[in-house]
């Protein structure tokens, strides 16, 4: 189901349950460090809004891990929940909810030299292929501000621009071997657990995400 797909839960479709029927409605494209998105807006009151998105974000990146080449996906499918608060009921906004959903890179190397897997010196043959997995938390914390002058005046049309930080953890670095003469070793998947624990050491200070989304806003 795409509600699934997209990560939506219960909380946040009572955001919108909770809105009064009067409400005005908007609807918004943008695009920013989450990707591409696609929103609702609800005005409760002039200084309270709801808001819930969908987000897109896919490509592929060549990357070097400890001096390992690897052809890598990075996927941000999410949906997020959100209160907009307007302190000064004008187009200045506080805003505070969640994002829900995948936070994922998936990457494969496949050595033609030698290569050092934890402390060791390997062959392409050796290794086979390293399958790389990085994953962040499934629920993200959001907290920003920015301008949004959807329900500013009388005109249909408005534009936002919201920056903050997403609080998505330190992502669970894995890796795998397969395919190599020694992916069963014990040996190697001891150097390969090293591997995989210097890398983890390496992003355990990478706790949040920054946000910047840039959109236009329609207004019914």
């Amino acid at each position: 189901m795409i509600i699934q797909k997209f990560g939506w839960t219960a909380a946040t479709l009572a955001l919108f349950a909770a809105a009064p029927s009067s409400a005005d409605v908007a609807i918004g494209l943008g695009g920013g460090t989450t990707g591409g998105t696609a929103e609702v807006q609800v005005e409760v009151t002039s200084w309270l809004g709801l808001r819930g998105n969908v987000n897109y974000l896919s490509f592929g990146v060549d990357e070097t891990y400890d001096d390992i080449d690897y052809d890598a996906d990075l996927d941000f499918n999410n949906a997020g929940a959100f209160v907009d608060l307007r302190p000064l009921s004008n187009s200045f906004v506080i805003t505070g909810g969640a994002y829900f959903g995948d936070k994922q890179l998936e990457g494969t190397a496949m050595p033609t030299g030698t290569v050092e897997v934890g402390n060791g010196t390997f062959t392409g043959a050796e290794t086979g292929t390293l399958n790389l997995g990085a994953d962040a938390d499934n629920v993200a914390p959001f907290a920003g501000l920015g301008f949004d002058t959807t329900f500013q005046g009388d005109g249909r049309w408005g534009f936002k621009i919201l920056a903050g930080a997403m609080m998505s953890g330190s992502p669970e670095i894995t890796l795998t071997s397969t395919g190599g003469t020694l992916s069963d070793d014990p040996d190697f998947q001891a150097a390969l657990e090293e591997e995989r624990q210097n890398l983890q050491d390496e992003v355990d200070d990478f706790e949040l995400y920054p946000v910047v989304q840039v959109g236009l806003t329609y207004r019914f």
